[in-house]
């Protein structure tokens, strides 16, 4: 078996797997949207933190739950600069089954890891498919 016919196929199988965690996410964030609450939540400061990439602020939310709870989430996305400021007005939403896991009503807070994911899916498994056919190709000259 030729290297280029196993990095094909290795990569072809990244790409699905990276396609089906991208979906199987989607899926996800669907059935949260369907019983998810939606509330006005505050920034209540923000968090710089830094890496080997850089650094980048989260928003810290506070917002009250349907009956009355004061919950506190950090944003797991980070930038620089800042989406957000102190004192903010956003909409969120929240399961209430787990509040904790609120998010941001915002479309890249909701499905930014979803779009990663496929997006290196469809790249992976493109190069992949495109070393699989090179060799069917030489097998076939």
């Amino acid at each position: 078996m030729s290297t280029e016919l196993i990095i094909g196929i290795v990569f072809t199988l990244v790409g699905l797997l990276l396609a089906a965690i991208a979906a199987f996410s989607v899926i996800r964030t669907q059935i949260f949207l369907g019983k998810a609450q939606q509330v006005k939540g505050t920034v209540i400061r923000m968090v710089y933190s830094s890496d080997s990439d850089g650094g980048g602020y989260s928003p810290i939310f506070q917002f009250r739950t349907i009956t009355g709870q004061t919950i506190e989430v950090a944003d797991n996305l980070r930038s620089n600069p800042p989406m957000f400021r102190e004192g903010q007005i956003v909409d969120m939403l929240y399961d209430p089954s787990n509040p904790h896991s609120a998010r941001v009503k915002k479309w890249l807070s909701l499905y930014f890891v979803p779009l990663l994911l496929g997006g290196m899916g469809i790249i992976f498994g493109g190069i992949g498919v495109v070393f699989l056919i090179f060799q069917l190709l030489d097998m076939f000259a």
